[in-house]
């Protein structure tokens, strides 16, 4: 959970975020995500106003309104199906840092899937208004058909690589 001027930030594996008096734990909004929400929510101060900034299992990030919970902005950060937002997103210097992860080995194990095609990422987006600045994979190659299985199915690489807690940022040398 985040801790900001006498509230409590938290999500739940249900979709829902709180915000929660510090003192007496009464709610004082909640918002229903799209997919659980297992990152820690991460609050920050644009322009004179406080947002909180979470990601869900459907891989969406939601910047909401620390005061009321109105949602600011919604981002879809990856398409495919078992993508994921585990880690907190990150801010710095106007902008937030998520990090994409998956859940694709889990379907890998059966012999119909088409494995493996999901890639892992950070995405940069603008913190204010969720413009998407880049894009970077953690494989730079997306995945092609290599071949079948036993059982007949495609099978692709490269492929994986998810990155499942929130990046680290040195401001001294400039780099995530």
């Amino acid at each position: 959970p985040a801790i900001v001027a006498g509230r409590v930030f938290v999500g739940s594996d249900n979709g829902t975020v709180f915000a929660l008096d510090a003192a007496t734990g009464c709610t004082h909004w909640s918002f229903k995500a799209e997919g659980g929400v297992r990152t820690a929510p991460t609050v920050a101060l644009i322009g004179r106003k406080y947002a909180v900034y979470v990601g869900d299992l459907k891989a969406n990030v939601f910047a909401l309104d620390a005061d009321t919970g109105v949602v600011i902005w919604k981002k879809t950060l990856d398409t495919h199906r078992f993508a994921r937002i585990t880690g907190a997103p990150i801010f710095a210097d106007g902008k937030i840092y998520v990090p994409v992860s998956s859940t694709e080995e889990a379907p890998a194990a059966q012999p119909k899937y088409e494995c493996c095609t999901f890639r892992g990422s950070v995405v940069a987006l603008e913190a204010a208004t969720g413009e998407q600045l880049w894009k970077s994979y953690t494989i730079t190659e997306a995945p092609t058909q290599v071949g079948t299985n036993s059982a007949g199915t495609a099978q692709y690489a490269p492929a994986g690589a998810a990155v499942w807690n929130s990046p680290t940022i040195d401001r001294q040398k400039g780099v995530l």
